[in-house]
């Protein structure tokens, strides 16, 4: 087998980012004995692989979990979902593309590259390989794949995907728009380093040119202290963005079964400081408490339904989706097209730049300082 250069002692070239690589594979599909043929193309392999480094990803093993059985099943299924985790390796999401959002990938790669390799911290999806598969007879698919950002050994309990409206206003997956009146409060330092890294993500889409991305944000609410929930006592492994249907977790020996569905906010806006060191990295496994902003029924920031002490701190899995959808003349007609039916300001198709300042002030109301960092600062 050839040996690979390790970390930090090559860099792909000018031509990495041209070429692409086509090759054959044969797998049985299903019930049927004979082996179904498939044409692969791999684009910008050289370039990826180094993605794959900065991840601290085997390729050998990558390689393996991407030509598998369970991927060749889903690009061939009848009634396939835009959409895959896999169940065998749930650290890589299978996610088809069309062929916009793939001329956007191509197009924005060298400098997504570069940012990444500045930015090990980065919020944005972390892209992994980019191909074309035409199975023998069938239709070409066009896919990506990316790091599943809400992988984890501990149950999601609460999923959001924030977004702007085409009227600047938060919305949540559901399409719901609403002033979503909940805030976490993280540790000081922890916090510091979010916002500028959400500063510095949303400076690269603004100069590549995307819009109408969205905060992928899930939640688990901890029943036990956060020490009892880092030392690993659960029953069960939950893979978010799979199938899997085994959800059941314990923070610890003596916890009770948390609700998804009940309330985890509190109205108690003094916001402890969470414990850095249970922050292994931006956007993974962060600390906070939850802390309700304004108390309105019916509203997202109760986030179901109040109950007497509520379990309040959390633990926060997030990053930036939905980054290939580029600022096109489309786009700047649809932006004319809206202002002039409504008489409130409309963002969701305005420019790139706009987008980004908006998006970055949202996200500030999210993440604020405690009273007691305000206080500090006073003094």
């Amino acid at each position: 087998m050839e040996e690979k250069p390790a970390l930090g002692e090559w860099e792909p070239s000018d031509l990495d980012f041209v070429s692409t690589s086509n090759f054959s594979l044969q797998c049985s599909i299903g019930s049927h004995t004979t082996n179904a043929k498939f044409e692969w193309v791999d684009y910008r392999p050289a370039v990826f692989r180094k993605l794959q480094e900065f991840g601290e990803i085997d390729n050998d093993d990558y390689t393996d979990s991407i030509r598998g059985h369970e991927t060749l099943k889903f690009l061939v299924s009848p009634e396939k979902a835009t959409s895959l985790c896999l169940q065998h390796d749930d650290r890589f999401i299978i996610k088809i593309l069309s062929k916009s959002e793939m001329k956007v990938l191509l197009e924005i790669l060298p400098k997504y590259y570069h940012h990444l390799k500045k930015y090990r911290r980065s919020l944005l999806p972390k892209f992994y390989g980019l191909y074309v598969v035409k199975p023998q007879g069938g239709k070409k698919v066009r896919f990506v794949v990316v790091g599943n950002i809400l992988r984890s050994d501990i149950s999601i309990h609460k999923k959001f995907n924030l977004g702007i409206s085409p009227q600047g206003r938060l919305v949540s997956k559901a399409g719901a728009e609403e002033d979503l009146n909940v805030a976490f409060h993280l540790h000081a330092a922890v916090r510091h380093l979010l916002l500028r890294q959400i500063k510095h993500d949303c400076s690269f889409l603004k100069e590549v040119g995307v819009t109408e991305y969205s905060l992928l944000l899930g939640m688990h609410v901890c029943s036990a202290p956060f020490e009892a929930v880092f030392q690993g006592h659960y029953t069960t492994t939950h893979k978010e963005g799979s199938d899997d249907t085994e959800k059941k977790t314990s923070d610890g020996p003596d916890a009770t079964q948390c609700d998804p569905a009940e309330d985890m906010t509190t109205d108690d806006n003094s916001g402890s400081s969470c414990p850095i060191e249970f922050a292994s990295e931006i956007g993974i496994r962060m600390t906070a408490r939850v802390v309700n902003t304004q108390r309105k029924e019916g509203n997202l920031a109760s986030l179901c339904h109040p109950r007497k002490q509520s379990p309040n701190n959390v633990i926060l899995y997030l990053g930036i989706v939905n980054i290939l959808q580029g600022h096109s003349k489309l786009k700047h007609v649809e932006h004319v097209f809206r202002s002039l039916q409504s008489d409130s300001p409309v963002i969701l198709a305005v420019n790139p730049k706009v987008y980004s300042t908006h998006f970055e002030e949202f996200l500030g109301k999210f993440f604020p300082e405690s009273e007691a960092e305000k206080i500090m600062k006073e003094l």
